[in-house]
């Protein structure tokens, strides 16, 4: 049979020969503030909690403290670059700070755990899209929760705001596009009717329509965030007796599996089929060619620093606004990224430097 000891934070501490208070703060992963435990004690708490089997107990811990040491992130995909680097940095950085990290996919799950007291801050990697999202983010600042909402429509109110603008940045793409193809094929992840304003297939769409060019329906395909799908409309598009020589997609994960369609395909890139995507990941920093995107400078760093400022009461309470407007990166799947030609338009300069803009 097996055993049914279950070990105590004070079996903890008589096996190490110290207090409850420095078991307390050991296991908490805290850091800072006027308590020093040296480096041999904390060294003998942790082996003591190893060898009995001791788990702390965080929902009790939290419960008792008014706090649970963790921070949830809230992402839409994990095949998007943009969401799984968001994850990454946050999970890498927040522990150094005392924090847990939980990812929560899709806007239903991060509702119901941070009204449930799940977290003591959260970043949402993604704007709120209605009216009940966001009077969730208003009463969460009520109850003390530190959030950071990247959002290209969101004000501050009790939460800091990382005001992301792509229309800019689309727009630039758009010209660049106009100006030099006819067939232009758009892929993006919503339904197969068109965007409203403000999606990135609508602002890409109404740039082109400010342009006074008219997107050909035919090569316009939702992709619903799937690389096999779209892998596979790519390659369809590309077997059209008139196929598109340029793709605009409105996440980089689409426009890389694009580029390896193409190549498939044996077109060269950029020569026969140039290629902009939306993000300026780090996938698409480090993929061969090097990924054209529309995006921010570095951003992802800024968002965790934010959450721990306001985590750590550094942030003013009403909340703080963080413009972060996107501008076009030529890299290796435009021609402007490889000959270091002007862009179109005259808003880029000629070929970025290849770290410019990655978050």
């Amino acid at each position: 049979m097996g055993s049914s000891f279950k070990p105590t934070i004070r079996d903890v501490a008589e096996r190490a020969g110290v207090s409850l208070a420095t078991v307390s703060y050991v296991l908490s992963g805290r850091h800072g503030g006027s308590t020093r435990i040296s480096e041999p004690t904390k060294a003998r708490v942790v082996e003591a909690a190893r060898s009995l089997g001791y788990v702390p107990n965080h929902a009790a811990r939290g419960m008792r403290r008014g706090r649970t040491d963790t921070v949830a992130v809230v992402v839409e995909n994990l095949d998007s670059a943009w969401d799984r680097q968001l994850a990454e940095v946050a999970n890498r950085v927040l522990p150094e700070h005392g924090y847990r990290v939980v990812v929560l996919l899709g806007q239903e799950a991060w509702r119901n755990f941070m009204l449930s007291g799940g977290a003591d801050g959260a970043i949402l990697g993604f704007s709120t899209e209605t009216p009940e999202e966001d009077h969730t983010l208003r009463d969460l600042a009520d109850r003390g929760v530190a959030q950071v909402v990247v959002s290209q429509f969101q004000q501050p109110d009790g939460f800091d705001v990382v005001s992301v603008d792509a229309e800019a940045g689309i727009a630039q793409a758009a010209a660049y596009l106009a100006a030099r193809h006819s067939r232009i094929a758009v892929l993006h992840r919503g339904g197969p009717a068109p965007g409203p304003r403000g999606t990135r297939l609508g602002l890409f769409r109404q740039a082109m329509a400010d342009l006074g060019f008219g997107l050909d329906e035919n090569l316009v395909r939702a992709t619903h965030g799937s690389w096999r799908e779209s892998y596979e409309v790519t390659g369809e598009l590309l077997k059209l007796a008139d196929p598109p020589t340029a793709f605009f997609t409105t996440a980089d994960l689409e426009a890389l599996c694009v580029s390896g369609s193409a190549t498939a395909a044996e077109l060269r890139i950029p020569e026969d089929m140039e290629i902009i995507g939306v993000e300026t990941s780090d996938l698409g920093h480090y993929s061969d060619p090097p990924l054209s995107s529309v995006g921010p400078d570095p951003l992802v760093g800024t968002v965790v620093d934010l959450l721990i400022d306001r985590l750590e009461g550094r942030t003013p309470t009403n909340g703080r606004l963080v413009p972060a407007p996107w501008k076009l990166h030529h890299r290796g799947t435009t021609v402007a990224g490889v000959s270091g030609e002007a862009a179109a338009d005259g808003s880029d300069e000629a070929a970025d430097n290849v770290s410019d803009g990655v978050p």
